[in-house]
């Protein structure tokens, strides 16, 4: 499709995400029997037996506050990480699971409008006998429709067909609002069609790409033999895509370069994008999309279209056969739509060079978020019906509000920031909006067909309906009531193109909010994500973006100059934190989560300080002050452990440090936090070259 994986490019620089991303399901009848009761008030505190005593907070917090944490727990085997948010999505998967069980059992509330869906989309994916008997023959189907691409107008036609599927082929198209004018959604084309993480995996020339390279020809090739071709064909059909992705990854920015806002926005029109990719039939690869009266688009990527074209002119019709097939059936061992022997073999070429688990997750897993995926919003009214309290989205607002009063009153004397730029600072932070828990108005999914009996004709209703959706945004005005989330998710997002901040429920419970603990531990943790997301607003992105979300500069260029000198430091600060063995973090590719994460702590520790003027100190716990008890807060949202592979992986693909900097890295410039555990000025957690942005 418009691939919404393609616009990851697009995406990073329009939202941002906090996070990156094992109970027994219960039946559903006991979920059914308890649907009207809402969860007990949660205990308040922070986890002592996650602490670390032996260890000096001025030398190592995250060793203090984390290493108890670290000897007791074992990262689970179908898993390449694991923490405390980690934990928090898998309690909210097994509560989901409750939900698609008794809805495929045909127990749902009468309001739940769309439960039948839920329950058939939820039955067909656990239907493996199914998959087994039918799986191979849907691909060769889906092959089948191929075989016509013989010139480059075919082939046209086959890409269009494949992006109204959701498959990642060539480039995305997808729609997004205009970066000059962000009242309007236009059309996006951006870099894709990879199927390695990462373009640099193609192209790096250090021991370890080569290495992964090798094995994805190898197991590429496997892939083919499972699908029917002979041994040498599958092996020649392998180097060939091989090379056609390497050709495609040559032209796409890095992930670094692609931060930059200003680089990916190059606005054009459907005669731009014939000149810049003329072989390239654009009328009819829009026409078949059914948008062929698009007039706006944004190109990425410019010289990916120009590859694109080179690409055209010279690869032979069953290279470009060999590669879609491709596509399409990589697709679908990701959906697990394919019989065992393909999603094994996915599996095990995954785990062994980027995540490092030990065992394929669970079916059941796996089929509860692909119905979180593209069923999310039927989904979520349940399980924001039953799990998220009706106090805790007044509360969270109430949170927010002393967060930005906080940030306000940090511009109003910033002193390195002059008159002109602060007040066009402080009229884009009085215009951000913020959601809570859930969308006003749920998603309507009447037009899915889904059919119980095929798991891949239900796959393929839910993911061309979520195309059409997209696609008929575009040349229409930005729905500002839209969720980019769904309710259940762990995370949450700043989204300059709309200058607001989503918390979704599934976030806001512990270990990032509790009920009825003290405000030093809520303002730690969830106040954190808070702070950390307003500050998204004005870090190296979004300050890029206006009150109304056009991409404009606010800034006079003295100020912007400080501002630039500020975030060096930070860059320069992370650059040489190591990740794992010898590697060391892009402190490029970390630097608007950096600045984030730093803004964060201090806006949330201001908001709690004020928050507390002439009301009576908060208990102690466990012997720490309340202080204390925000900074442990802090802390502990990021214990966890993480594979080697994983880490190794993250430091190509992940804009966001390791657990362990996003702690130590900011805290080191904090005073406020060597004041409250009396740190000397020459402990390791107090830098020398404090970097202060916000």
């Amino acid at each position: 499709m418009m691939s919404r994986r393609s616009l990851v490019v697009v995406l990073g620089a329009a939202i941002s995400a906090w996070l990156a991303g094992c109970a027994t399901p219960r039946s559903g009848a006991a979920a059914a029997a308890d649907d009207q009761t809402l969860p007990p008030p949660d205990k308040p505190g922070i986890s002592v037996a996650a602490l670390d005593r032996s260890a000096d907070p001025c030398r190592d917090f995250y060793q203090f506050a984390c290493g108890g944490w670290q000897k007791t727990h074992e990262i689970p085997p179908d898993k390449a990480r694991w923490g405390n948010f980690d934990e928090l999505a898998e309690n909210n998967l097994t509560k989901l699971n409750t939900i698609c069980q008794a809805a495929a059992a045909g127990k749902f509330a009468p309001e739940d409008r769309f439960g039948r869906k839920v329950g058939d989309f939820y039955a067909a994916c656990m239907d493996e006998q199914g998959i087994e008997k039918t799986g191979l023959g849907d691909l060769q189907a889906e092959w089948a429709r191929l075989e016509s691409v013989t010139d480059t107008a075919s082939l046209t036609a086959a890409v269009a067909r494949l992006h109204a599927d959701d498959v990642d082929a060539l480039f995305g198209l997808g729609a997004m609002p205009d970066f000059k004018n962000s009242g309007q959604v236009i059309a996006w084309v951006v870099q894709g069609g990879l199927t390695l993480p990462d373009r640099d995996y193609y192209l790096k020339d250090d021991k370890k790409s080569a290495e992964i390279r090798g094995k994805y020809r190898a197991y590429l090739a496997r892939m083919l033999q499972l699908a029917g071709l002979p041994a040498e064909q599958a092996s020649g059909q392998a180097q060939a895509v091989f090379e056609l992705e390497r050709a495609l990854a040559e032209s796409h920015w890095t992930r670094t370069e692609a931060r930059d806002p200003r680089r990916v926005y190059n606005p054009t029109d459907q005669a731009g994008l014939a000149k810049q990719c003329p072989r390239f039939d654009w009328s009819k690869y829009l026409q078949v999309l059914g948008i062929a009266g698009a007039e706006k688009f944004s190109v990425s990527t410019p010289k990916n279209l120009v590859r694109i074209d080179e690409l055209l002119a010279k690869t032979p019709a069953d290279t470009w056969r060999a590669y879609l097939r491709w596509r399409v059936l990589d697709e679908m061992a990701a959906a697990r739509a394919l019989p065992a022997a393909f999603v094994r073999e996915r599996f095990n070429f995954v785990a062994s060079n980027f995540t490092g688990a030990k065992e394929m997750e669970a079916r059941w897993k796996h089929c509860t978020k692909l119905t979180d995926h593209l069923l999310g919003e039927a989904l979520g009214q349940h399980f924001v019906r039953r799990y998220f309290p009706g106090d805790s989205k007044q509360r969270v607002l109430e949170l927010i509000g002393n967060i930005q009063r906080a940030m306000q009153a940090n511009l109003e004397v910033l002193a390195w920031m002059d008159e002109v730029t602060r007040k066009a600072a402080l009229g884009k932070l009085g215009k951000i909006e913020n959601k809570i828990g859930y969308p006003d108005k749920w998603r309507d999914y009447s037009a899915v067909a889904i059919e119980r009996t095929s798991f891949l004709k239900s796959l393929l209703a839910a993911t061309r309906f979520e195309t059409r959706r997209q696609l008929d945004k575009i040349g229409k005005p930005v729905d500002r009531g839209e969720w980019h989330m769904t309710p259940p998710t762990v995370n949450a997002y700043y989204n300059p193109l709309q200058n607001e901040m989503v918390f979704p429920a599934g976030i806001l419970q512990p270990v990032f909010y509790t009920r009825g603990a003290n405000d030093a531990v809520n303002y730690g943790a969830i106040g954190f994500v808070m702070g950390h997301e307003l500050t998204h607003g004005f870090d190296d992105q979004g300050r890029r973006f206006d009150a109304d979300g056009n991409m404009t500069d606010w800034w006079s260029p003295a100020v912007g100059k400080e501002f630039e000198k500020r975030t060096a430091c930070v860059e320069k600060q992370f650059s040489n934190y190591v990740a794992v063995d010898d590697l060391k973090l892009n402190g490029k590719l970390t630097l608007g989560e950096n600045i984030a994460d730093l803004g964060g702590l201090k806006l949330a520790f201001a908001a709690y300080q004020r928050s507390r003027r002439g009301r009576p100190a908060e208990s102690q716990v466990a012997g720490f002050t309340p202080e204390q008890q925000f900074f442990l807060a802090a802390a502990q949202v990021w214990c966890s452990k993480m594979r080697p592979e994983e880490a190794r992986r993250r430091v190509v693909v992940d804009p966001h440090s390791p657990p362990r900097w996003r702690v130590n890295g900011p805290l080191s410039n904090l005073p406020e936090f060597a004041r409250a555990f009396g740190c000397q000025a020459d402990a390791p957690m107090v830098r020398k070259e404090r970097c202060q942005v916000w």
